[in-house]
């Protein structure tokens, strides 16, 4: 109910303040309890090789929930309307066939289904050996299969296995363990080119022939690791003899070589390149056996190409902008991500140092551990894995606050450049805008309707259930609630419609109560309706007082909205709102715009999350929303403080509706006299006896936020 307040001198003999409310009521709607409805979201996956783990949905960008590759989620209780439905988690060789996020309308009452088809093609091939033997004696025991150099299994001499699970491209198939005596016809290792979902075909023959008497084989090996390999491999030499080419990774098997003493030689490694151990070094070749020279070789890299840097970060209690101006308030926990990105594709995991300044001086270090097992690429706000976050409590959060972050702070990374791994790039800590807050102080009225005998329920007991939002949303350092006795209303009993004016009846009564009690706290009527749709709440812009029912699954909800117009806020056009649509809002469909963050579990919410201003579902703040709230609090706060002392006044109420004035029965009070702030559109009059004019004061009237009468 819209207020203006008159101090005028009543009679000759007694100082008195006549306090005259005026407010625009009716019937419009405010906060509709939601309809509701259910969605269920369906997987239906197809394939040779469908997504292990299976997926993950999100609806609305709300937190994740797993789904199998061919199931159903169910999701209760979402507001009729549009929402997005997200399927991630989708593995490389899986497409989708329909968008990733899909566009869906709930209809109220009814299950509406969000169907995902998944096609999975193969990602692997197969590799088919086919062993022959000829000549005496066979190999008794068989070989030992290679793939790429590593012992795979079995296979006879005679044989045919199969592979599965082999990557596309080209491999290398080996026979290890062939006897003295045998041996493979044609190269080993043999290179293989696997195609995914196809089969590819290697035959290995063997020719066995009798052992020459004192005689073995000699296996030369060779084991490369770290960067920048050689690309050409190297050669190696026998007792001096002429140099052959062996690969980084490979194993040579020299035949009926005498047994004994041998020399064996590795050369042609790359500068870069370091061959560990005697070279050349002896090997014994056992007659009849296998004497083996492995050679291990280590390359580092001829130069560094990777390239850190911080691009800066976000710091939020509830909201920030993409510019990060959104300024933030004492003694309230906050949140910061820091955005690291790299050059090029890696497998870099840095660590990230931020340290906190106060007046210039460090106040305290926070090292954040990387997220993941490599560093991306691009910045992505859109998740908190793609960021190096880190809650810093409330206590740092004061004037004179500087932020400096960066990147690997002990150099554990080579870098090609290392100049750039401070945000701000001037290595100096970045002063941070931290305002002054006051906690919010809420009275909590449960309202009782003398015709129909309903009544609000609030207590000390659930009182704060009420300010749950509150706390999360706004620019606050907390809300302290505390509730009042019942107050009965006989304004009639509150109708879907408002036709009755009782809604608009009530919530002056409940404003006319806290100018009488002479308090600062904002007054919040609790009422209990026995409707399922229609005015839900209804609150005063820009004065303190308001009501809303007591719906345990969304009073949380309605508390925050009408607060948010006692404190000077009108609609974002979220919902189709009745009156008092803001037109400067800034983002269209009243949603947030910017990134928000839920700070007590960490959840981000997506910039078309829509705002707590709207009449829209599930809402957060936006930045244009929590910054306006903030410049309201801060003036009204410094007027509050030069509020007069309590004395004898006379309360004056009323309203206009439709023009038509109406004035409620005065009456006397002990309490903070307040004149109008400044001139408008009304004025009232107060006469003595004989006619004489005591005081003429021109006022304007307060608005009621959503009724357009």
């Amino acid at each position: 109910m819209p207020s203006v307040r008159v101090a005028p001198l009543l009679a000759a003999l007694v100082t008195a303040t006549a306090t005259f409310w005026l407010g625009c009521g009716g019937g419009g709607s405010d906060l509709a309890a939601p309809e509701l409805g259910t969605l269920d979201v369906v997987t239906a996956t197809a394939g040779p090789e469908p997504d292990a783990d299976g997926y993950t949905v999100s609806i609305d960008g709300a937190a994740a929930t797993a789904i199998a590759i061919n199931s159903s989620v169910r999701q209760t209780d979402v507001a009729a309307g549009s929402h997005t439905v997200e399927l991630s988690g989708v593995a490389a060789n899986c497409t989708v066939s329909t968008p990733l996020q899909l566009s869906v309308s709930v209809a109220a009452n009814a299950v509406t289904t969000a169907t995902f088809a998944i096609t999975c093609v193969p990602t692997t091939g197969t590799i088919q050996v086919t062993t022959t033997s000829s000549g005496t004696p066979a190999d008794a025991d068989g070989y030992r299969l290679l793939l790429d150099g590593i012992d795979t299994l079995p296979i006879d001499t005679a044989a045919t296995v199969t592979i599965a699970g082999v990557a596309p491209g080209d491999h290398t198939i080996g026979l290890a363990g062939v006897a003295t005596g045998c041996e493979l016809e044609g190269e080993n290792p043999l290179t293989v080119t696997v195609a995914a979902g196809q089969t590819a075909g290697a035959t290995m023959a063997v020719i066995c022939t009798p052992p020459a008497p004192e005689s073995g084989t000699l296996a030369v090996v060779t084991q490369t690791s770290g960067n920048d390999q050689d690309p050409d491999g190297y050669t190696y030499a026998v007792d001096g003899g002429d140099a052959q080419p062996i690969g980084a990774n490979a194993t040579i098997n020299i035949l009926s070589l005498a047994a004994g003493s041998h020399t064996v030689t590795l050369a042609g490694a790359a500068a870069n390149c370091t061959v560990g151990g005697s070279n050349p070094r002896s090997v014994s070749v056992p007659n009849g056996g296998t004497g083996q020279a492995t050679f291990s070789v280590t390359c580092t890299a001829t130069s560094a190409s990777l390239d850190l840097r911080v691009d800066g970060w976000q710091l939020t209690q509830s909201v920030q902008s993409d510019e990060g101006d959104v300024p933030l308030v004492t003694s309230r926990d906050g949140y910061i991500r820091v955005f690291v990105l790299s050059n090029e594709a890696n497998t870099a995991a840095p660590s990230v140092r931020v340290r906190l300044y106060r007046d210039g001086a460090l106040t305290g270090t926070l090292t954040i551990p990387a997220p993941g097992s490599s560093t991306p690429t691009r910045r992505d706000e859109g998740r908190l894995a793609s960021s190096w976050n880190v809650k810093i409590p409330r206590e740092i959060f004061t004037p004179g606050l500087a932020v400096l972050a960066d990147v690997d702070p002990d150099n554990t990374i080579v870098e090609s450049d290392e100049t750039n791994n401070a945000f701000p790039h001037s290595g100096q800590p970045e002063p941070q805008d931290v305002r002054n807050a006051s906690v919010a102080g809420i009275r909590f009225v449960p309202v009782k309707q003398s015709a129909n005998g309903l009544q609000g329920d609030v207590s000390s007991g659930n009182k704060s259930t009420f300010l749950d939002l509150v706390r999360q949303l706004y620019p606050l350092p907390g809300a302290d609630g505390d509730t009042h006795a019942v107050y009965t209303t006989t304004s009639g009993a509150l109708q879907p419609d408002d036709g009755n004016g009782a809604w608009v009846a009530t919530l002056g009564e409940i404003d006319a109560l806290r100018v009488t009690e002479g308090t600062d706290r904002t007054y919040f009527g609790v009422v209990r309706l026995n409707y399922g749709s229609g005015v839900a709440g209804l609150g005063y812009i820009g004065a303190p007082a308001a009501i809303g029912y007591d719906n345990p699954f969304d009073k949380s909800r309605v508390v925050a909205h009408e607060l948010g117009h006692t404190w000077g806020r009108l609609h974002s056009p979220c919902g189709n709102p009745t009156g008092s649509v803001d037109p400067h809002y800034p983002y269209p469909g009243g949603v947030i715009g910017v990134y928000g963050l839920e700070l007590r579990n960490a959840t981000l919410k997506d910039p078309s999350v829509p705002d707590i201003m709207g009449y829209c579902g599930d809402p957060w703040v936006s930045d244009y929303t929590y910054e306006g709230i903030q410049a309201y609090r801060a003036a009204s706060g410094a007027i509050a403080a030069s509020s007069a002392p309590a004395q004898r006044c006379l309360l004056i109420w009323g309203h206009v509706v439709d023009g038509r004035a109406v004035l409620e029965p005065a009456f006397e009070v002990v309490t903070r006299p307040s004149l109008p702030k400044q001139p408008g559109a009304y004025a009232v009059e107060g006469l003595a006896g004989d006619g004489a004019r005591l005081f003429n004061l021109s006022f304007d009237a307060v608005a009621v936020a959503d009724d357009p009468r």
